[in-house]
């Protein structure tokens, strides 16, 4: 079993799937499917939806809806040659790890698409009633492809189990909602004022997911580099750094006026890395290294509302209940160019608290003179206690393996929220394989959860198709 599945997962890695580009992906997911005899719909959004017969006997049980999302968070390791929408995932197998060759593997959520195809493949050796399978688009950078899916396959179905999860010992019954929070201001620029320009590159730190492990307390490059640039009599040309909105950022890179000395700005640095060991316990790579003189620099105004807009917004955890995290906000990214944007992803497991953060985010971009725009909300899904689904698959988790699983919410964002939305009857989990360190290039699969995770899902099903509807 582990092999036939781990040779979907090489299907899907040799095809490039960043959010936003699944075009492909998704046309390799409807021919695929419909190659089965599966009748299958590829919706505007690049969404796949495909029908799967319940086997004889047992098509008056419920339907099960199994889903996954087809994009992947793309990161490469500093200074490796890769190209997001052209090259392949180079896979690495060891006896208990799958990982990547200097990028994110892509086990989120390509795991979960990669098991679901291998058990419609199989689907005649085992019990089950209709059968629904889900692929979506964008679950990374804005959850539209769960956004845009049309409420009508999500209504005849009673249960759905989605396979996004991280660890296989944990059932998740809830999660976080989350908004996105997109800050601009077009740039004034003046001239250069001093006789120096340098170039300093951040990195080395942890990174990881804004939501599962932002209560880690991983530094932040962006952060660290506005300290520094709050530190000193600089000027500021560029300031780039981060990957995502949901991934804690490990890098970031300025370019800088200064009257300072280089053993000034080299002491400076030291500084700096010493007090992130000290607070953070992480090893920050401050490079510094000349350039040439740039033509132009942010005014003296923007440059100190830019610094002083990052360092008031506070990127972590925000709120704990118990070992619990509650509401947390990432700042992810910033670029440079003729503008310059922030963005950044809070979540809370409350919705009033995304609330909350719009209008302080708001008072925020006022003060420091931004525009600001927030995105769609992703409602929190709550914890349903009298789920029917849960008490299944957890009751089949200890019978199969021999301890009991944990069931937690997540402060990670879930789609299951947008489903919920669509179809409040719905009865939702979700379970996954253990993949460690995702939407970093440090990216794992613990290849012996693989065949229990989808020894679970099956054995649900079968379950299930003793159920009357």
């Amino acid at each position: 079993m582990l092999e036939k599945v781990l040779d979907e997962f090489k299907k899907l890695a040799a095809i490039p799937r960043p959010s936003k580009h699944e075009e492909k992906i998704s046309n390799f997911l409807r021919d695929y499917l419909k190659s089965y005899g599966f009748e299958v719909v590829q919706d505007s959004s690049k969404n796949i939806i495909a029908e799967i017969p319940a086997i004889c006997g047992k098509e008056d049980s419920p339907r099960t809806i199994l889903q996954a999302h087809m994009d992947m968070v793309c990161v490469a390791e500093e200074n490796y040659k890769f190209n997001p929408l052209e090259d392949s995932i180079k896979l690495i197998r060891t006896e208990d790890f799958l990982t990547a060759e200097g990028t994110s593997l892509g086990a989120d959520d390509g795991m979960g698409i990669a098991e679901i195809l291998y058990i419609v493949k199989n689907h005649e050796n085992f019990s089950h009633g209709p059968l629904r399978i889900i692929f979506t688009v964008d679950e990374e950078q804005g959850m539209t492809g769960a956004i845009n899916l049309d409420k009508k396959f999500l209504a005849d179905a009673e249960f759905f189990i989605n396979c996004d999860s991280e660890k296989f010992e944990e059932i998740v019954a809830g999660s976080a909602g989350n908004i996105h929070v997109d800050f601009s201001k077009k740039i004034n620029f003046i001239e250069p004022k001093f006789s120096n320009a340098l170039k300093i590159k951040f990195s080395g730190l942890h990174g990881g997911h804004s939501g599962i492990e932002i209560s880690k307390n991983y530094a932040n490059a962006i952060k660290l580099a506005s300290k520094f640039l709050s530190q000193g009599n600089f000027q500021l040309a560029q300031f780039d750094g981060g990957s995502a909105p949901n991934v804690i950022p490990s890098d970031a890179e300025i370019i800088i006026g200064t009257d300072f000395s280089a053993d000034e700005i080299f002491t400076r640095a030291d500084l700096l890395k010493s007090n992130v060991k000290k607070i953070y316990g992480e090893n920050l790579k401050i490079e510094i290294t000349p350039v040439a003189m740039p033509e132009k620099f942010l005014s003296e105004s923007d440059f100190e509302n830019l610094i002083a807009l990052i360092l008031t917004i506070h990127s972590g955890v925000y709120s704990m209940r118990g070992d619990t995290v509650i509401s947390s906000a990432n700042i992810g990214i910033i670029r440079t160019t003729e503008s310059v944007e922030v963005n950044i992803l809070a979540r809370s497991n409350v919705s009033q608290v995304l609330e909350d953060f719009t209008d302080t985010f708001a008072q925020v971009a006022k003060v420091t003179k931004f525009e600001v725009k927030f995105g769609t909300p992703a409602p929190a899904w709550d914890f349903n206690p009298d789920s029917k689904l849960l008490k299944i698959m957890a009751e089949i988790f200890e019978r199969q393996n021999n301890f009991a699983p944990k069931i937690l919410t997540t402060h990670g964002g879930l789609e299951c929220s947008f489903f919920a939305v669509k179809n409040p009857k719905l009865d939702i989990v979700s379970t996954g394989t253990t993949n460690e360190f995702i939407h970093s290039p440090k990216e794992r699969l613990h290849l012996k959860t693989v065949e229990p995770h989808v020894n679970l899902i099956i054995e649900t099903l079968a379950q299930i198709s003793n159920l009357p509807r």
